[in-house]
């Protein structure tokens, strides 16, 4: 019964009360915890390193965000196709918000709408454990009540945003939550608090060949090949990559090596080619990702 049962009034409450204005403003919010969200934040602070202002870390810090994210993409599927709980009726269907241009018209129905199995949230999950490595990460030394008060706020906000929007149970989001913090505690502690990160990549290898065993699809292979991309290239350039960038310069150029990977796999995503294609692809992506601080070295240092 608990596939049927998830409801207890509160999506349908939240759904059907809001007017046009907010559902527009918890749509762009639930980006927050959206995958190409989350792949900027764990580049940029792996690429700017201690560069970046009041947020800037040891880049190894930074990849075990990055490399949180992609654990956290190989996961959510194996879970969501464990469970294959359906989402709540008409959660596919776009909202009508007679002020929005109708040429934004697709954008707001891509934001606004999910499909697929339902149970656990991933925006939920996805922001638990990215946005909780976060403050894990910049915490550094101690653990700061700011900085994980602001992750918290964050989860919050994209966990209601899932309910608001109509794409997911109260059940949803918070076994999702729970389960990010379990993740993440536990991959904490397996990198030595963030200092590891190949230990996550690895994690999210084995996370990504479940996956495929559980079924090949673009998104499962897509999710493999991210993790298998970004664990081979760093075995290669880790020993060689710096903790820390010496110039803006440098930070500069591996911003330009993160742009162009990132508009590649947005491209792959877009176009979903063959599986085989889609593994190389990814690996290709993401293993570029995992490289740019050494290419900016290469190409921006003094």
């Amino acid at each position: 019964m608990f596939p049927e049962g998830r409801s207890v009034g509160v999506t349908e409450a939240l759904h059907g009360a809001v007017p046009d204005s907010v559902l527009v403003c918890f749509a762009l919010l639930t980006q927050l915890g959206d995958v190409w969200f989350l792949f900027l934040l764990g580049g940029v602070l792996y690429v700017a390193g201690d560069q970046l202002p009041r947020w800037g870390i040891d880049r190894r810090r930074g990849l075990f965000v990055l490399a949180l994210l992609l654990t956290y993409v190989a996961l959510i599927g194996v879970l969501k196709g464990f469970f294959l709980f359906p989402r709540p009726v008409g959660a596919g269907a776009p909202p009508v918000v007679q002020w929005i241009p109708s040429v934004l018209d697709g954008v707001l129905a891509d934001i606004s709408t999910a499909d697929g199995p339902g149970f656990p949230s991933g925006h939920a999950f996805g922001s638990t454990l990215v946005w909780g490595g976060f403050a894990l990460t910049v915490a550094e030394d101690e653990l700061s009540r700011a900085w994980i008060g602001f992750a918290g706020a964050v989860v919050v906000t994209v966990s209601v945003a899932r309910l608001v929007l109509g794409v997911h149970y109260l059940v949803d989001v918070v076994a999702g939550v729970g389960l990010g913090l379990v993740v993440l505690g536990m991959l904490y502690v397996v990198a030595d608090r963030g200092t590891d990160p190949s230990r996550v990549l690895l994690v999210a290898v084995v996370a990504g060949l479940l996956g495929l065993f559980q079924g090949a699809s673009f998104e499962s292979v897509a999710a493999l090949g991210s993790a298998v991309g970004a664990w081979l290239v760093w075995r290669g350039v880790a020993d060689s990559t710096p903790a820390h960038p010496s110039n803006r310069r440098e930070v500069g150029a591996g911003f330009a090596v993160l742009g162009l990977a990132g508009g590649f796999f947005a491209l792959l995503y877009a176009v979903e080619p063959p599986l085989p294609i889609a593994f190389l692809g990814s690996a290709v992506a993401v293993g570029s990702t995992v490289a740019a601080p050494l290419a900016g070295e290469k190409l921006g240092g003094s």
